[in-house]
């Protein structure tokens, strides 16, 4: 761990098109410019022009980036500062926000900029998904399944005029319209196959806004965690997301749990996965944790959320421990 000073180069990159990214700007860049050394600030005009400014700021000597957007310009943003010195430093002003509810971070304006400028800085994991060749990073998660529909379906406008209740209003209709997935995951020499309409493989603490993946999930234990949400009836996913939503989910073997620090995915249909909200490649591919790759502005305690999802994980039956050689959470005595 490293705590920032104020007076660190930092640079500040706003995503116009996330939700409150154009409208916010003015007033954090004032923020910013009162509390730490920024040395610049922009709109970016694209990914590709958010990734050149990052890389610019590193051979300049800029150590923090404050990057505004949605989670799915936060993994762009990741993905340019992993294995570097660069910092990051979050500016929630997406929709679903799911990479910040992980981190708690303060939810008024003084607050979170007074952690951005002097704050504690945590390395953070990585997933990293892997195919042909290419490859792409993700903060939260990498899904298949139903979430892929939202995605395809949810336009730009939509998310930003409705935010949380554009996806509950399409969920239906993406669920009736999402196939059934024979998935085949191997990892450690294990092959599992099963039936679902949603595959899950999270990184970090929380899977959307601040639904938690379990109430032990963490981005800086080296592994990933893979789950089905349900079998392929509607009633085994109504009953197994009420299971995660309660916090209860490892405790139902239909889950077909597992951590693990790498896997093999395979699916019929192959259908695009969705990582971080983006949809990318179709399996076959394989998936890893980069451990402690990026730099993250957080505070020490990971306490819970104030802008979290309506209904969130709870910690039942007493808290739950992970072993770093066990795929399965056990409960304490």
């Amino acid at each position: 761990m490293r705590r920032v000073r104020p007076d660190e180069p930092t640079l500040m990159l706003v995503n116009p098109a996330s939700r409150r990214g154009q409208d916010s700007f003015d007033a954090m860049r004032q923020l910013a410019a009162s509390r730490l050394n920024l040395v610049d600030a922009h709109l970016t005009t694209s990914a590709d022009d958010m990734v050149a400014r990052i890389q610019a700021g590193l051979s300049q000597g800029v150590s923090r980036f404050l990057i505004g957007g949605g989670d799915g310009t936060l993994s762009q943003a990741a993905d340019a500062l992993a294995g570097t010195d660069g910092v990051l430093g979050v500016l929630p002003v997406g929709t679903g926000n799911t990479f910040s509810h992980g981190l708690s971070l303060p939810s008024k304006p003084d607050a979170l900029m007074d952690l951005l400028a002097e704050g504690p800085a945590r390395r953070y994991d990585l997933g990293v998904a892997v195919k042909d060749g290419q490859q792409k990073v993700f903060l939260n998660s990498l899904t298949m399944g139903f979430s892929q529909r939202l995605v395809e379906m949810l336009s730009r406008e939509t998310k930003n005029r409705l935010g949380y209740a554009a996806w509950i209003l399409e969920f239906r209709q993406a669920l009736a319209t999402t196939p059934v997935l024979t998935v085949r995951v191997t990892a450690d020499d294990v092959e599992d196959v099963f039936q679902t309409r949603q595959l899950v493989i999270v990184n970090g603490r929380t899977i959307a806004a601040g639904i938690s993946a379990t109430p032990a999930s963490s981005g800086e234990d080296g592994l990933l965690e893979v789950f089905r949400l349900g079998g392929p009836s509607l009633l085994s996913i109504l009953r197994l997301g009420t299971q995660l939503l309660m916090g209860r989910l490892l405790t139902d073997h239909e889950a077909h749990y597992q951590a693990v620090t790498d896997l093999a995915l395979r699916t019929e249909p192959a259908l695009p996965v969705n990582i971080d909200g983006e949809l990318w490649l179709n399996p076959p591919l394989a998936c890893r944790v980069w451990p402690a790759a990026l730099w993250v502005i957080a505070p020490h305690e990971a306490g819970p959320s104030p802008h979290r999802w309506p209904l969130v994980t709870r910690t039942l039956g007493g808290p739950r421990v992970l072993s770093p050689r066990s795929r399965h959470y056990s409960l304490k005595p």
